[in-house]
């Protein structure tokens, strides 16, 4: 092999290790990033636990490969989807403070993670003050995303919660497909009932009044197709309207 083919070579492997940096909080890039890549993961299979309700919680996990649900139960044993995470992504940090976990880890697809102890992370972040900012700015993040995700189950109509669930979906697991988002992991009307505090029948009932309003379509394979700036257009309304009528279906 030539040098100049060697040298090609490796840039495009190398880019290949580090596709998912940018994916990452900023704060595990440089040495942590080229560690977390190297290092041994561990496989999980669909609907396997990564880690369950009150274990013990001393590491974070990188997600080097899959899709990754956290989620809680409620008083009568309903399961929550709290966040989603996809390859390139950390989790389980917000764990730390208090020894143990707060919620399940649920792999929706065979994944690889790799688990980083949290004494390793923490003297990274020590030693690096633009990594503890930026971590401190994904934390802040994810408290912003409950406290919005709180505030949209007390309040919203269950049509509303839905419509504002796909647009969040969009924003973080789309790719434009003409004027259509068409989401990139597949999500099943249980896991949609599960985010927005449903029974997956309602859930079944109200995505066909978005599909005859033309907001949401189905690819044969790909699983759903959103009309972003409808669904945006469908929330303004709502919010105009009196609450007895934007619960009606509307």
């Amino acid at each position: 092999m030539r040098k100049s083919e060697g040298h090609t070579m490796y840039t495009a492997m190398n880019m290949t290790d580090h596709r998912h940096c940018a994916a990452l909080s900023g704060c595990f890039r440089g040495k942590l990033c080229e560690q977390l890549m190297n290092r041994p993961g561990r496989a999980v299979g669909k609907g396997e636990l990564v880690y369950g309700l009150g274990d013990s919680a001393q590491s974070v996990f990188f997600l080097r490969r899959g899709f990754v649900k956290l989620t809680s139960l409620t008083e009568d044993g309903r399961e929550l989807i709290l966040r989603l995470h996809q390859t390139g992504e950390v989790f389980g940090e917000l764990c730390h403070c208090t020894g143990e976990r707060r919620e399940r880890a649920v792999a929706m697809e065979d994944s690889e993670i790799v688990e980083l102890n949290f004494d390793e992370f923490v003297a990274h972040l020590q030693n690096n003050r633009p990594a503890f900012l930026l971590f401190l700015s994904n934390v802040a993040q994810q408290l912003s995303a409950a406290y919005d995700q709180i505030q949209t189950l007390s309040f919203s109509s269950t049509m509303e919660r839905l419509v504002r669930t796909l647009g969040r979906l969009a924003d973080e697991f789309g790719e434009p497909d003409g004027e259509w988002v068409r989401l990139t992991h597949y999500f099943r009307q249980d896991d949609l009932a599960q985010m927005i505090g449903a029974r997956r029948e309602v859930v079944s009932t109200l995505l066909n009044q978005l599909r005859e309003r033309g907001l949401i379509n189905y690819a044969r394979k790909d699983g759903l197709l959103l009309h972003r700036v409808g669904l945006d257009g469908f929330l303004s309304a709502a919010e105009k309207m009196p609450a007895n009528l934007s619960d009606s279906g509307f």
